[in-house]
């Protein structure tokens, strides 16, 4: 069975996890410079809270680096 392969450039869906919705915001805001992302509420369970956007990649390196720095940010719990 063959791998799928992920093309790029493209729009790639990111989930957050958190306590504070607007430290949420500004950490996305932190993570990925430059772009215009709309993070949208998505839930809550207890005391965190889940965001989901999408932002524009250009490869599965800027992907991953997107995801490593949301996952560091001290305001995001965990990325999905």
């Amino acid at each position: 069975m063959s791998e799928k392969k992920i093309e790029y450039p493209r729009m790639w869906g990111f989930r957050i996890i958190g306590e504070d919705k607007e430290k949420m915001r500004e950490a996305v805001k932190d993570c990925i410079p430059n772009q215009d992302i709309k993070v949208e509420d998505n839930n809550q369970r207890g005391k965190y809270f889940s965001q989901k956007f999408e932002a524009y990649v250009t490869s599965e390196e800027e992907r991953n680096e997107f995801f490593k720095r949301l996952q560091g940010h001290k305001d995001i719990k965990f990325v999905l």
